[in-house]
């Protein structure tokens, strides 16, 4: 089984080693097969936006079924990286130049008319990993626009995202910056619900002005709210855990919530 060596330049994601990468992505594409019912994806036809390069190492370097994969990426030199260096038929790869003022700052606007590389074709899963944790809102309703016309009938969408609330896990955003304020001077435990209650939760924040969407942090009233109206109905919101901070997972509108 051949290794796929990424550069350390073209890693943008919270892990920089090789191996640790690929265990991140090995969890998530299983817990993802978990949520879905499904043992793997060797069925499946699969556009990850915002692709990065660890699931593509996942997939080849580990063996873990797939029927296709089409990985979508703003990053251009990447892209060009991972079509020169995979062979694999089922892999494909496209670089879309739309502005995201965290990655992408000179790109145009993102449209619900932006086009993907793929044509018409569409898919049994669409995945977004840290790619709504970097959009306002303007764009994360755009981007769920544009993203249903990609997806079949029974597909599903999953895209993670900031939530502004504390957790019971303690994996979401919100609670390391807690224990970081926690950290910084004598306290005292409080109950959670106490916390949360005394925190001034506003539908939308980009937290940190000076680095531009680094962290888009929403409310969870107003992520829900955001959705309506894209074509899309959220089967439900997720909880954080180690390697996904809190997730949607979403079917084409026709089909009806089977919970929350």
């Amino acid at each position: 089984m051949s290794t796929l060596n990424i550069p350390l330049k073209l890693k943008r994601g919270a892990y920089k080693d090789q191996e640790t990468t690929i265990q991140s992505a090995v969890y998530l594409i299983r817990y993802m097969c978990d949520r879905l019912g499904v043992a793997d994806l060797s069925a499946w036809d699969v556009l990850d936006v915002g692709c990065g390069t660890k699931f593509t190492q996942a997939f080849l370097d580990r063996g873990l079924p797939v029927g296709s994969y089409v990985g979508v990426d703003v990053y251009a030199e990447m892209i060009e990286f991972l079509k020169q260096n995979v062979a694999d038929p089922r892999f494909e790869y496209h670089h879309i130049d739309v502005r995201n003022e965290r990655y992408n700052p000179e790109g145009p606007p993102m449209t619900e008319d932006t086009d993907l590389g793929v044509g018409d074709r569409r898919f049994d899963l669409v995945c977004l990993f840290s790619v709504f944790t970097h959009l306002a809102p303007y764009d994360y309703r755009t981007m769920l626009k544009l993203l249903r016309r990609y997806v079949r009938p029974e597909g599903r969408l999953i895209y993670t995202l900031f939530i502004d609330e504390l957790t019971d896990g303690g994996h979401g955003f919100v609670d390391s910056i807690d224990r970081a304020l926690a950290s910084r001077g004598p306290g005292r435990e409080v109950d959670q619900g106490v916390k949360q209650a005394a925190r001034d939760v506003k539908p939308f924040v980009d937290l940190d002005p000076d680095m531009p969407l680094l962290r888009a942090l929403y409310s969870r009233e107003y992520a829900c709210e955001l959705i309506d109206g894209t074509g899309w109905t959220p089967l439900g919101l997720f909880p954080p855990n180690e390697h996904a901070q809190h997730h949607f997972i979403c079917a084409p509108a026709h089909l009806r919530s089977s919970g929350s």
